[in-house]
């Protein structure tokens, strides 16, 4: 039995060493079949030699020659050799890294490792180049740094595998200092042995210079580029890529210290490039013709100017790039009837970028750097389907940024390259004003002005000021200087003179060359090709606040009275001259920064208290002043006076300096992402009677007062009667933020809707009867319960009323003192004037009339009145008993006061409702007695207070009947 078993071990032992045999074959083949770089095309007896190299080189990793790959050997260390002389003959024919004029060596240090030998990596890549920056001689070739590094230069290019192993890598230390155990002549002979790669010597106690306006901060800025329809003959060439990478280096002014590209199997390039800055890289898909480039640079040098740079060296077109081509076999007559398609259009390179800034940078206190402003979200935004800087100027105030965007919302580029084609009939080429790129405007980065919010911003900032004035004669502008806010003022055929007065004569040069359509005049007739060049453009580049302050101010008029003491006893000669600049203005348009800009001007500006008062001094005494506020605020937004205190501070100043009337008004379509305010004031309330007109109105004066156009056509774009009633109440937020004023506005808590706490006794319990006052009276209202005091009054028909706006008002007057035989007329003015009231909640110049019982309502005589307008304190007032009243005394009527401010947009948005009067109970009302009211308050007309305050008193008195309607009512009675 043991001999059995002994003899049958080594039978055992062979058949262990079989199986492990066969297991280690069959892992071999599966890794083999699985991980190798064709493994889904391999025939089987393509598979079969692969495996057998395997085993035959002894290799235990799974990267592998492909077998179809010419001219190359199975054997892989013959494989590997053939690749490093492909890769050193290639890199003699690569660009190296060169210093660009005036710079030193770079101090750096150098470490690096490749891929291994027998790596996958390896065998993904048709060839691997790696160069780095040369030294510059500074006398001859006896610079042994120079020499060294050439030296080592021809060692990595042109060694054997094993020289450059053991040889070249083993000098990539470039640490020229000894070790701690190192000393002497040890330590020297070190440093001599361990010499830095080309480009990387200096001298470790003499560092080159910094420069001390380079910026050295823990930020950066990055360049992406995406650029399709581009060669693919460019995009698989490493000597063409890698010449393209070291130009665009060269030409930024930056310092490329090494790079390494990587021909990639079946095709395509990889590249990376280690700037002393940072670092370029891209990657090429010839097929596809695609380039994705990275450049990431902390240096000082801004990148987008190397956008073009980048377009240029990299985007480089197909054959017949940008035309239609006919197929292939076309010839002869078909050629001539060939009408191109959209599939034989070879397209151009097209080219796609962002740029961002990176890091941590400090705060620049009153102001910012333009890249971190609005031209920085869109130089970042990817996503644009064009994007093209057209010009950079820098003049002595500010920098001027001119950018070409389509925006993938608002069009394509390929609609666009349609546009420039009018030999083919498309839709685009027959309408390319309509597929043009977005021009946009910045200043000091901030978005001033787009081409497809051009017309609606300036003719929202122009228009509703020149019709608020009957007929605006001389007009200012301040700023402007692209030159549309001149344009739009030059459309009003009542314009004798307007005077721009710009401080930046750099910025209207620029406007003329970049933005002729923001100065264009050439259709309007008599006028200029440029609105510069108009005969009533006095055009001033100065400084418009020392102009006004110079002109206009207090100052002024102290010492015009010391020169007239002076000169009294000169003769008269010379008395007849006339300042011209000094005449006042019809309308001032302050087209300048925006309040919210956090800079040293911006505050001068907008929280100058003398130049605000000059240009209140310089209007005539129904003139009007407009300006823009900026970005409208939102219904979540602070107070004014905490976030937004220019803002604030001017619009108290135009409300304290003497203006009459405030109108604030928003644009939703001035291409800046979110609406803009824009405020009117008016020195004489007069101009309520035209910012209120109705649609109809506005047309016709539209019509009547716009300069004819060459075409046509009309010379406006966007506004219009409709457009003007939209800007006529104020937004919501405007009126939010208002409420939130400190100290609260006491009308908040009256005009915001109805309390549905306080209990409403509808018009069903109130009647009508002969009124108790007397035969005079006429009829009055009568309780028919008890009415609790501080009650509401058939609050459902309060705002029931016949509305005669001011304009309808106007026109009947003038119908009837023109027509003697409009008898019809007057008896409706009677009913309007008789039953209705006056009051100023638009302009002082209309009626409303009840249309319920509630119109018969009588005045309470000597302090009687038992019922009124909830937001009227009518009973404890001065205004409260018309007996103990005198209007010379007084002064004013009660409703002057009832907005609370000028601005108030608070009224000026529920207007109606304030009209409507939220009647309620001023005491208890028992059952069955008249309800009176106080007429004291239907007063609004200044210069007739006193008239109508002693008309009430006398039919208190009994000594005339209360109105003319009432007395035809009590005549028709006694009949």
């Amino acid at each position: 039995m043991a001999r059995q078993q002994y003899s049958s071990l080594p039978t055992l032992i062979l058949a262990t060493a079989v199986t492990c045999v066969l297991a280690f074959v069959a892992g071999t083949a599966c890794r083999v079949l699985l991980f190798h770089p064709r493994s889904h095309d391999l025939s089987v007896v393509d598979g079969f030699h692969v495996i057998l190299n395997v085993l035959k080189d002894g290799r235990g990793d799974t990267s592998y020659a492909d077998p179809d790959r010419t001219n190359m050997n199975h054997n892989s260390n013959d494989d590997r050799a053939q690749k490093r002389t492909m890769s050193a003959a290639g890199k003699q024919n690569l660009p190296a890294p060169r210093l660009h004029g005036g710079k030193e060596m770079p101090q750096t240090r150098y470490t690096g490792r490749a891929f291994p030998e027998n790596g996958r990596g390896r065998d993904a890549v048709r060839s691997s180049h790696d160069l780095h920056i040369q030294p510059v001689p500074n006398a001859s070739d006896d610079n042994e740094d120079v020499a060294r590094a050439r030296k080592q230069q021809e060692c990595l290019v042109n060694g054997t595998e094993e020289n450059i192993n053991e040889t070249c890598r083993s000098s990539s230390n470039t640490d020229t200092r000894p070790s701690e155990d190192d000393s002497g002549a040890a330590a020297d002979a070190d440093a001599d042995a361990d010499a830095s790669p080309p480009g990387q010597q200096y001298n470790t106690t003499n560092p080159p210079p910094i420069d001390e306006d380079e910026e050295h901060l823990p930020a950066g800025q990055h360049l992406l580029v995406d650029i399709k329809n581009v060669d693919a003959d460019f995009l698989n060439s490493e000597e063409r890529l890698a010449e393209a990478m070291v130009e665009v280096v060269a030409l930024s002014e930056l310092t490329l210290l090494s790079y390494h590209c990587h021909g990639l199997i079946p095709e395509g390039v990889s590249c990376v490039g280690v700037l002393l800055e940072s670092h370029i890289s891209f990657h090429t898909w010839p097929d596809e013709g695609v380039i994705t480039l990275d450049l990431f640079t902390c240096g000082s040098g801004l990148l987008v100017p190397v956008v073009p740079v980048i377009e240029r060296l990299f985007g480089v077109p197909l054959e017949g790039a940008g035309e239609y081509h006919p197929p292939d076999g076309t010839a002869g007559d078909d050629i001539d009837e060939y009408i191109p398609q959209e599939e034989d259009y070879i397209p151009p390179p097209r080219m796609v970028w962002s740029h961002v800034l990176r890091g941590f940078r400090p705060e620049i206190e009153g102001g910012w750097r333009p890249l971190e402003a609005d031209i920085g979200d869109t130089l970042a935004k990817l996503e644009l389907n064009h994007k093209k800087v057209m010009t950079t100027t820098v003049t002595p105030y500010q920098q001027i940024d001119v950018l070409d965007v389509i925006d993938p919302l608002h069009g394509t580029a390929r609609s666009y390259e349609r546009s420039l084609h009018p030999e083919i009939a498309t839709y685009e080429s027959m309408n390319p004003e309509l597929y043009r790129p977005n021009r946009k405007v910045y200043l000091d980065g901030v978005l001033q002005s787009t081409s497809r919010g051009d017309e609606a911003y300036h003719e929202a900032l122009v228009h509703p000021a020149m019709f608020a004035h009957e007929g605006p004669e001389r007009v200012a502008i301040i700023g402007g200087g692209e030159g549309a806010t001149l344009r739009e003022v030059l459309k009003h055929s009542t314009l004798e003179e307007v005077k721009m007065i710009e401080i930046d004569e750099v910025m209207v040069n620029a406007s003329r060359e970049a933005l002729p359509g923001w100065s264009d005049c050439s259709d309007l007739e008599g006028s200029a090709p440029s609105c510069f060049d108009d005969p009533r453009t006095d055009l001033r580049c100065e400084d418009a606040l020392a102009w006004f302050i110079d002109r206009f101010s207090e100052d002024m008029d102290d010492s015009s009275d010391d020169e007239e003491e002076d000169d009294s006893s000169d003769d008269d000669e010379g008395d007849d001259i006339i300042d011209v600049d000094a005449q006042p203005f019809d309308v001032i348009i302050m087209d300048a920064l925006d309040p919210q800009d956090n800079i040293e001007f911006a505050d001068a500006l907008y929280n100058n208290d003398v130049f605000l008062n000059s240009l209140y001094r310089a209007l005539t005494d129904e003139g009007v002043l407009v300006l823009q506020l900026g970005e409208s605020p939102h219904n979540s937004d602070p107070p004014e006076q905490s976030n937004n205190k220019n803002r604030h501070h001017i619009m108290n100043m135009i409300e304290d300096v003497g203006f009459q009337s405030m109108h604030i008004y928003e644009e939703s379509h001035c291409g800046f992402g979110y609406p803009w305010s824009f405020l009117v004031a008016c020195k004489s309330d007069k101009c309520r009677f035209n910012w209120y007109m109705n649609e109809a109105e506005i047309d016709l004066q539209i019509h009547y007062r716009m300069k004819r156009t060459k075409a046509g056509s009309s010379p406006l774009r966007y506004f219009d009667g409709a457009t003007m009633k939209s800007y006529q109440d104020p937004p919501k937020a405007w009126e939010t933020l208002y409420c939130r004023r400190e100290p609260f506005p006491e009308h908040c808590n009256e005009y915001r809707g109805y309390r549905k706490s306080i209990e409403n006794y509808s018009i069903d319990n109130f009647e009508v009867r002969m009124s108790s006052i007397g035969d005079g009276a006429g009829r009055g209202v009568f309780a028919k319960v008890d009415i609790p005091q501080d009650s509401f009054i058939a609050v459902e028909e309060s705002h029931k009323k016949v509305h005669f706006s001011h304009t309808t008002t106007y026109m009947m007057e003038i119908i009837k003192s023109t027509f003697s035989e409009a008898v019809d007329l007057s008896d409706l003015t009677q009913y309007a004037y008789g039953y209705g009231f006056q009051r100023k909640s638009i302009v002082s110049y209309e009626y409303y009339v009840d249309t319920s019982i509630l119109t018969f309502i009588n005045h309470g005589c000597n302090g009687t009145n038992n019922f009124g307008e909830r937001h009227f304190n009518t009973i404890d007032s001065m205004y409260g008993n018309e007996a103990q009243l005198d209007p010379n005394a007084v002064g004013v009527p009660p409703s002057s006061a009832s907005r609370g401010s000028i601005f108030n947009p608070l009224a000026d948005r529920n207007c109606l409702l304030f009209v409507a009067g939220n009647y309620e109970a001023k005491r208890v009302i028992s059952s069955g007695n008249e309800l009176y009211q106080n007429y004291i308050y239907f007063i609004t007309d200044p210069s007739a207070w006193v008239e109508e305050v002693m008309s009430i008193k006398a039919q208190c008195k009994g000594e005339i009947l209360s109105n003319t309607v009432k007395g035809a009512e009590l005549r028709a009675r006694k009949k």
